[in-house]
């Protein structure tokens, strides 16, 4: 069994708290931290912006010019936050991306690191294979996910990115295996999480690109029967039992 301590976060409890930037995520560190109040206010004032012309008109249309005329700001207050539109995206990514966990983390599931990692992949992939799923939200994440994959040989910081945010995720999704699962384990929590992984990012991209690729109720039955050996302790041969 893993001994790393359980990692506290704002978003636990029975109630909903109000979902913020002060709601610590697990094992996922926040990239304002340390900045003034002020900075962070017209950090995300900037991105707000962003977003807005993305979900509006798509990640072709988003420019320097664009972003200092919706947030009121010039051009040297933009670039002191973020030099140039790759800098932009990469933060807006990170936004989008946190956003979604912390309402993830103030929702009415089973929590990560609470000892109940195998409720917390079958609520995760039950939500990634509902009806109505990707939301536009969603969808404009996994545009930029597409725009960064596609673009990764010209520009490496989005590789580096991408590489770092879906590293401290499948750190996180082991721990929670780890701290779940007692050993021997079918397999090591880190291979189950890239599993995991490789599920959810999948489906999401069938998903998007034809809403009607697979019947949901069955490929979410198809992919709990897939993981349920990875929760569960394997036999000890040593042990005859």
């Amino acid at each position: 069994m893993n001994d790393t301590a359980r990692v506290p976060n704002a978003c636990e409890g029975t109630h909903k708290p109000e979902i913020g930037p002060e709601c610590v995520i697990p094992g996922i560190p926040d990239p304002a931290a340390g900045l003034s109040e002020i900075a962070r206010a017209r950090r995300e004032q900037i991105l707000e912006a962003a977003e807005t012309i993305v979900a509006g008109h798509g990640i072709q249309d988003l420019s320097l010019k664009r972003i200092e005329d919706l947030a009121g700001m010039s051009r040297g207050q933009l670039t002191y936050y973020f030099p140039t539109k790759e800098s932009i995206l990469l933060a807006l990514h990170d936004r989008m991306m946190r956003r979604m966990i912390r309402e993830r983390l103030a929702g009415d599931g089973p929590k990560p690191l609470t000892g109940r990692a195998w409720d917390v992949a079958r609520y995760a992939l039950g939500k990634h294979l509902e009806p109505d799923w990707p939301p536009p939200e969603a969808r404009d994440l996994l545009s930029l996910m597409l725009t960064f994959l596609a673009q990764a040989g010209h520009h490496d910081e989005y590789r580096k990115r991408m590489s770092q945010w879906h590293s401290d995720w499948r750190s996180m999704i082991a721990t929670d295996v780890a701290g779940s699962v007692p050993e021997p384990r079918a397999a090591p929590p880190r291979v189950t999480a890239a599993l995991i992984q490789a599920l959810v990012i999948g489906l999401d991209l069938q998903l998007l690109i034809d809403a009607d690729a697979f019947d949901r109720a069955e490929m979410l039955a198809l992919c709990t029967k897939l993981l349920a050996p990875m929760f569960q302790p394997t036999r000890d041969p040593a042990s005859g039992s």
